[in-house]
């Protein structure tokens, strides 16, 4: 099917014009018009708004993991009554994943286009263009709560990053995402100012943090290393986890991560016995064979369902560009880049700001990479950490599902104009 569309993209060419799709015979005066809202219209618009009904998803249906997770673990705690759905991907064979009282949909579906059509509470950690490309409509009595998966981020994202908005019907549907948005759940005044320039009108950010850094602040956090350790058969005491964000141009480096070196020198620097964990990205799966070498010291848990967990039992965390590190970084532990593409990274995609302005030691081949870990100075590196959470105006302290639920319960209750500042 991808073949073929790329061959129908050398002959056709097609716009969203409002709720139609154009497409336009190259080269010539051809055109047809569809609306793509037609479904929605017909099946969807009347059905009546439920107010406790709310709607999740995890990054396109990736399952129980991210924000969502957190938040939906506090309403189920709450003494309100809720109808809590999730679309998820293969819906069948994830609901031993989701603990009791959540509904699971097929995301995608015409089951998932209804729910989202009847709740009255939207809640996602990316945006809904997947939907909104089906036909989806937001009714004036529907809320919509953005609570994005970065943190701190350093690489640009959506309106900021070009090789995004080249592509003129995604971008289309990115704006009316942004527009549907009523409030964006921002971990501090960096990332409020970054939604505020790389989204579109974006008007009401709630500086809750975000609830998925609960976790780091849980009095039941080291118990994370055993249960990551048990589920899959770990005997090695200490855990570096290793995090390559996705390259919009391939994954093609000058220098891989030599994991031999790499676990040798944390033990000379940390000792204990160490084995590698290693998350790729979802759109990097298909360079897991290649990144990952078969070694009983290095394992890949690119499918373990929630990256926080992951993050809460490493003692060392390596990344290039991915956002999970400065969640990481709210623990103090050590944290490493490993950059070997920095420069072609940096010109393709854009940083909000050079990598040595972070707390992490900088190298760019596994020589440096060694230099860093063994000379690595844990209390200049708390120092900087401090101070970078500080400048970033980090509002995180394991509070913020508590904040979204109680929020959430004024939406549903029709109050939430009146308490934005829990």
């Amino acid at each position: 099917m991808s073949q073929i569309k790329r061959i129908a993209k050398k002959f056709i060419a097609y716009s969203i014009e409002g709720e139609k799709k154009v497409y336009r015979l190259k080269h010539t005066p051809l055109k047809i018009a569809r609306c793509y809202t037609k479904e929605y219209h017909r099946e969807y618009e009347k059905l009546p708004v439920v107010p406790n009904k709310i709607i999740f998803d995890n990054y396109m249906g990736k399952g129980f993991g991210c924000n969502g997770k957190y938040v939906t673990k506090e309403l189920l705690l709450s003494k309100e009554a809720y109808d809590i759905v999730w679309t998820v991907k293969d819906a069948l064979n994830h609901q031993q994943n989701f603990p009791a009282g959540v509904r699971l949909v097929e995301y995608g579906s015409k089951e998932a286009l209804r729910e989202y059509a009847t709740a009255g509470v939207w809640v996602q950690n990316y945006h809904l263009v997947h939907y909104l490309n089906k036909g989806l409509l937001k009714k004036p009595e529907q809320s919509y709560i953005q609570m994005w998966h970065g943190s701190f981020g350093i690489k640009k994202i959506e309106g900021d990053c070009t090789n995004l908005t080249v592509d003129k019907n995604w971008t289309y549907l990115a704006k009316k995402n942004a527009d549907y948005t009523d409030y964006w759940i921002s971990n501090g005044s960096f990332e409020t100012a970054v939604y505020r320039q790389a989204f579109w009108n974006v008007e009401n950010v709630l500086e809750y943090g975000h609830p998925r850094n609960d976790i780091f602040f849980a009095e039941d956090i080291a118990e994370y290393k055993e249960k990551v350790r048990s589920h899959y058969g770990i005997q090695e005491e200490k855990l570096v986890v290793y995090v390559p964000t996705f390259r919009d141009e391939g994954m093609e480096w000058e220098q891989e991560l030599d994991y031999c070196r790499l676990l040798t020198n944390l033990q000379k620097r940390f000792g204990g016995t160490w084995n590698a964990l290693v998350r790729m990205h979802p759109r990097m799966k298909e360079y897991a064979s290649k990144l990952i070498p078969a070694s009983d010291l290095i394992t890949d848990v690119t499918d373990y369902p929630d990256i926080q967990e992951l993050l809460a039992a490493a003692d060392v965390v390596i990344t290039d560009y991915s956002s999970a590190i400065f969640d990481f970084l709210l623990t103090k532990k050590p944290g490493f880049i490993y950059a070997p593409d920095y420069k072609s990274y940096e010109q393709m995609r854009g940083l909000y700001y050079p990598l040595e302005d972070t707390p992490f030691p900088v190298a760019k081949d596994n020589t440096a990479l060694e230099k860093n870990i063994l000379e690595f100075q844990i209390d200049k590196y708390k120092e900087k950490a401090q101070d970078f959470l500080q400048n970033k105006g980090s509002v995180e302290d394991g509070k913020a599902a508590k904040r979204i639920v109680k929020f959430i319960e004024q939406i549903v209750a029709g109050k939430e104009s009146e308490s934005w500042n829990i």
